[in-house]
C-alpha cells in the first residue's frame, strides 16, 4: 500500500488532537500502512442502561479507527472526513477492555474505503468480535480547517 512521508508520526499527531477519543479513554496502540489499532478500558460512565458499553461509544471508536487507517495512506497535505458509514452491532459490549482495528480496503484519490472491527477483550485473553463498521472516507486537500 502506498504511503507518503512519515505517515505514522502524522497519524499519531492527528490522533492527539482527537478530543472525543481522549474523553473515551481510547489509546492508539499501533500504526501501520493502512491499519491502526486502538484500545480502551470499559468505563461505566460510557455505558447504557443495561451496563454494556454504549453503541455510540463503540461507533465513535470504530469511525476513528477506520478514519486513521485511511489517513495513513493519504498524501501528507490531506485530511480525512467520514462521508458514509454503517455499523453492525453483533453482541453486547461487556468486557473489561475493548480493541478497535481499522483497515483500508481500497485507497483512492478522492475516496478511501475502510473497515473497522471492535472486540471485547476478556481478562483471560479471550477476544470476541462485538461490532463491525464499513465506511467511505474522503481525501480532503486545500480546505481551511481540515489538516492531516
Amino acid at each position: 500500500m502506498q504511503t507518503y512521508g512519515d505517515y505514522e508520526a502524522r497519524v499519531r499527531e492527528s490522533f492527539g488532537r482527537q478530543n472525543m477519543m481522549a474523553e473515551l479513554g481510547v489509546e492508539l496502540v499501533s500504526v501501520a500502512a493502512g491499519e491502526v489499532a486502538f484500545e480502551m478500558p470499559f468505563q461505566a460512565r460510557f455505558g447504557q442502561q443495561h451496563g454494556f458499553l454504549h453503541a455510540g461509544a463503540i461507533s465513535a471508536a470504530l469511525d476513528s479507527a477506520a478514519g486513521f487507517a485511511a489517513l495513513s495512506v493519504m498524501p501528507e497535505e490531506a485530511g480525512v472526513l467520514t462521508i458514509e458509514m454503517k455499523v453492525s452491532l453483533m453482541r453486547v459490549a461487556k468486557a473489561p477492555r475493548f480493541c478497535f482495528v481499522g483497515k483500508v480496503v481500497k485507497a483512492g484519490r478522492s475516496v478511501t474505503f475502510a473497515e473497522a472491527v471492535a472486540y471485547g477483550l476478556e481478562a483471560d485473553g479471550r477476544k470476541q468480535e462485538i461490532a463491525r463498521l464499513s465506511a467511505s472516507m474522503m481525501v480532503v486537500s486545500g480546505r481551511d480547517g481540515v489538516v492531516g
